[in-house]
Parts: C-alpha cells; structure tokens; sequence
C-alpha cells in the first residue's frame, strides 16, 4: 500500500506557493503606485520649473517704458517660441502666433490676469511683468506631452516588470518550497509502505537537527507502534490458531468416526460430513489468517479464473453465483488460498443482499487484477460510511460487520486493496498486484 496523493486544493506547497504570490503582487501594486506618484509630482514639479524658467528669461526680454512693455532686442529668440509679452490692455506686442485653442487661452491671460490653465496637452501661466503693478503681463506655454509620454512609459514599464517580478518570485517560491517539501512527501510516502509491508525499516537520521530530521524521528516512533502492533496481533494470531487446532483436530476426528460408523443413517453419515468439511474449511482459513499475519507466502501466485470457479461453486449461498468474465491467463500475485478468502466475504455479503444472482469478474488494470462482486440488490445505502472498517455495517445487517474488514486486510497483506466500486448497485473489488510475466488480457 502506497500512501494516497494529496489532492491539489489541499497542497501545502500549492498554499505556500499561492500566498507568496499574493503577497508579492500587493507588494508590487504598492511599489508601482508609491513610484507613479511619485514620478507625477516630480514631472508636474519638472514642467513648473521650465515655465518659472521662460516666464524670467521672458521679463529679462522686455524693458516697461511709460508703462508700456517694450522689447529690448527685436532679434531675440525668446518669443519666437510659446512665449508672449501684453501690454496693459491686455493686447499681444510679442510672441509667436499658434493656433486654437492655444491663442484663445493666452489672449484670455493676458487681459485677465495671471495664473496657470491647461488647454489641450499645453499647460499655459501668465504673472505681471512687474510684481505689483500692471504695467504688462508675460505668458509662457509647455507641451505637456513629451511629459506625460515618458510618464506613460514608465507606468508600461513598472507594470511589466511587476509581473516579471511576481511571475519570477512565485516560480522561484514554488520551486524552493517544492524542493523543499519534496522529502517530505517522500518520507510519508515511505513510512506508509513500510508500516505495511517493512515495519522493521527505520529512517535512522539520528538526533533532530531541523524540521526534516524532526518528521523523520516522530515517523520512526510511529513505526515502532506499528511494528508492536502488528507483532502483538501477529502473537495473537499464532496463539489463537494453536489453541483452536486441537479441539478442531478432535473435533474432526470424533466427525470421522461417526462417518464410519456401521449401519449409519445417509442423513446422519451426510451431517457428519458437512462437520468434516466445515472443519476442513476452519482450519484452512486459519492457516491462511495465520499466513497473512506472518507475512508469508508474498511470492505465491495464483489462476484468477480457478479462484473465482471455487468461489462460484461453494455451496450454502442464498443465492447463485455465476462467473461473468475473465481474461484468459490472467495471474495474480497472490496465493490462491489468500485471494479465495478475501473475495469470500465479498461473495458472501453479495449473496445475503443480492435477490437472484451474483456475478463475479476480473479485469486487469494496469499492473493489478481487479476482481468484482455484483449483486443486484438495493445497493450500499449512502450514510454507511467506509464498509471496510471493522465494525461498520448497514443497520439491515446481522452481522458484525468484521467480514469486509477481514477481506481488505488480506488483500493488504499481499499489497492490494479492497474497494468500493460502485453503491448502487452494490459493486465490491479486491485488487492485487499482476503476476510478473503476466501478458496483458
């Protein structure tokens, strides 16, 4: 037996993994807009300074003369560009000539008064020639757009190196936390084949160091549990098995002579025989339990179709058994006393619920046999729970419900399992592993 794969939802390392992505995304979403306002401040601060810097070299062009600005040198190129000088009156007597709207927001600044007003992609500020008095007024203008071009790049930029950034982290993260789990999953994994099929193995890794060294020590204590468990029911087995030998040898024997007797009755000659074969069969199940508790055996294999044939033709069922199919030359890599007796119960419990037949067959899946047990009764109710557990049973039932338990432990006990294939209708499967060399069917 193998332990079973986590399911994916449930993986520590897909959670790790996930919050380490979540974790680096808001950090980067954080990052990314701290780093945009940032650049908005400083590229707003940026188109200020340059029209602080046109709005001067604008007043070191003019001269205010009687109160009317007059420009100093016709030829310098400081209006040739968005720079404009108004008289009082609001009129223009310097600056290029551009185009709407541009030209209606600084003949608007120039009568009107200062300040700064966006039109378009320019942003255009207007201040008196002269602080404090109204002797003309300058009007500087910037193209914003170069601006907020490279703003726009840089908010393209950090978005895609956000997602490198948190692409490459969470692979990272994956990577290191899956390393990291991976002996992990490998110790479970081995501790589970190992309490059943090697519970003397150990990993042995000496003191606790860290939290591998840690799983490793607790997973050999729980081995060393498992392995006095399962010589203590392997001494119980043993011990159980003798004492009940004797009386079923005397037993036996006292049923022997009674068949022998002169002038016997065929009913009672019949009855002793029935006891004859009932102790044949007791003692059989014993030494296989006995068997299976020891171990051995493991190497035995075993005709499928010979095995079910038995199972078909035992008698005392209330209902038939029929074998449906079997591939030809299928062989399992169990003995054939151990996989007679773990389909046994199946049939059994088949029998009891079925209502005409039950219906035996066997496939290959794989590198394992699976061996199936119909019945066309009302199937597997669905609050009973795992019908292999010892104890558990359906309220209609009269048994101890030990049956079940007892054929998944002999399938273990060869490394298979027994199985719930389907509950309505009611479909038991015991599972073994393929003979070697076995073709497939």
């Amino acid at each position: 037996m193998t332990a079973r794969p986590l399911r994916s939802s449930a993986s520590v390392r897909r959670r790790l993994t996930a919050t380490t992505a979540l974790i680096s995304t808001v950090g980067m979403l954080v990052l990314i807009v701290v780093v945009l306002l940032v650049a908005w401040r400083t590229t707003d601060h940026e188109m200020d300074q340059v029209l602080a810097t046109r709005l001067a070299a604008a007043r070191d062009a003019v001269e205010v003369v009687s109160g009317r600005p007059q420009v100093v040198d016709p030829d310098d190129p400081t209006f040739e560009t968005a720079s404009w000088i108004a008289d009082p009156s609001g009129r223009l007597v310097a600056g290029p000539t551009v185009a709407e709207p541009l030209r209606s927001t600084v003949r608007q600044l120039a009568a009107h008064g200062g300040g700064v007003m966006e039109v378009g992609s320019w942003r255009v500020r207007a201040t008196s020639l002269v602080p404090g008095s109204r002797d003309g007024r300058a009007i500087v203008a910037i193209d914003t757009g170069p601006y907020r071009s490279g703003l726009g790049r840089l908010i393209a930029a950090s978005v895609i190196t956000g997602v490198v950034v948190v692409t490459g982290v969470t692979l990272l993260a994956g990577l290191i936390v899956r390393r990291a789990l991976a002996p992990v999953a490998t110790m479970t994994a081995t501790a589970d084949a190992w309490s059943h099929e090697r519970p003397d193995r150990r990993f042995g890794l000496g003191v606790p160091r860290d939290e591998i060294t840690a799983l490793a020590a607790v997973l050999d204590g729980l081995l060393d549990r498992v392995d006095r468990a399962i010589r203590a029911e392997q001494r119980l087995t043993a011990e159980v098995a003798h004492e009940l030998r004797t009386p079923l040898t005397v037993m036996r024997g006292e049923a022997e002579l009674g068949a022998a007797t002169p002038r016997l009755r065929k009913a009672e000659h019949d009855r002793f025989e029935r006891i004859v074969a009932a102790a044949d069969d007791m003692g059989a199940a014993m030494t296989t339990l006995l068997d299976a508790a020891r171990g051995s055996g493991s190497a035995a294999t075993s005709t499928v179709a010979e095995v079910l044939a038995q199972q078909a033709a035992r008698g005392g069922l209330a209902v038939p058994v029929q074998v449906d199919r079997v591939p030809e030359g299928l062989v399992a890599a169990a003995p054939a006393e151990v996989l007679g007796r773990a389909v046994a119960p199946l049939v059994d419990n088949a029998a009891r619920y079925g209502r005409t037949a039950v219906r035996l067959s066997a496939e290959r899946r794989g590198e394992r046999v699976l061996v199936t047990v119909e019945d066309d009764g009302d199937g597997v109710p669905v609050e009973v729970g795992d019908v292999f557990e010892p104890g558990v049973r359906d309220q209609r039932s009269e048994g101890a419900g030990l049956g079940l338990a007892l054929a998944r432990r002999l399938a273990r006990s060869v490394g298979g399992d027994a199985v719930l294939v389907s509950r309505s209708p009611a479909v038991f499967g015991i599972e073994v592993p393929t003979a070697p060399g076995t073709g497939a069917a």
